[in-house]
């Protein structure tokens, strides 16, 4: 459950940096974006589900199911 919760908030600091680099920068950074999906996929891994994770980030489940699913 201790990983979960890790992979959780690697998935909410991801999106933080993602939405602070959408105010600083145009477009958004492929990087910082990869940084997010991948945080996404950990989490998922880890046992969160597609509704969780996207009500963190502020996407659908179904789009989360996209990412994570490549």
């Amino acid at each position: 459950m201790q990983e979960l919760a890790e992979k959780i908030a690697n998935v909410s600091i991801a999106a933080e940096v993602l939405r602070r680099v959408e105010h600083e920068y145009e477009p958004i950074t492929a990087e910082a974006r990869e940084r997010l999906h991948e945080a996404l996929r950990e989490a998922h891994r880890a046992g969160a589900s597609y509704g969780l994770l996207g009500r963190i980030v502020g996407l659908s489940r179904q789009r989360v199911a996209r990412i994570v699913n490549g």
